[in-house]
């Protein structure tokens, strides 16, 4: 699911779209009345609506953790930084 008003999202989105060869990823605006409804019944505590959030198996991923989670089910280069796991959560996403 991704933030429909957001320009990067869209971006994102189509970047996803190109190198997901086996169309595994269907995409949600976080804005439809599903997404909040799925978003409840995954994790009723989070109902930010300003992000990337990737469902797998029953796992909800939110902002960087799911943008990893997606980078290492896609083909090609773009791979490369999945070697961003290893940092730590809060040094990708600090707020000042």
């Amino acid at each position: 699911m991704f933030d429909g008003i957001c320009n990067v999202c869209n971006h994102w989105v189509q970047f996803v779209i190109k190198r997901d060869p086996k169309g595994i990823f269907k995409f949600l605006s976080l804005q439809s009345n599903l997404a909040r409804s799925l978003i409840i019944n995954h994790n009723p505590n989070n109902t930010q609506l300003d992000s990337i959030i990737l469902i797998d198996k029953g796992q909800i991923y939110t902002e960087s953790t799911a943008i990893l989670h997606i980078i290492n089910k896609l083909t090609g280069p773009i791979r490369f930084f999945i070697l961003f796991w290893i940092i730590p959560k809060k040094y990708i996403s600090k707020k000042t």
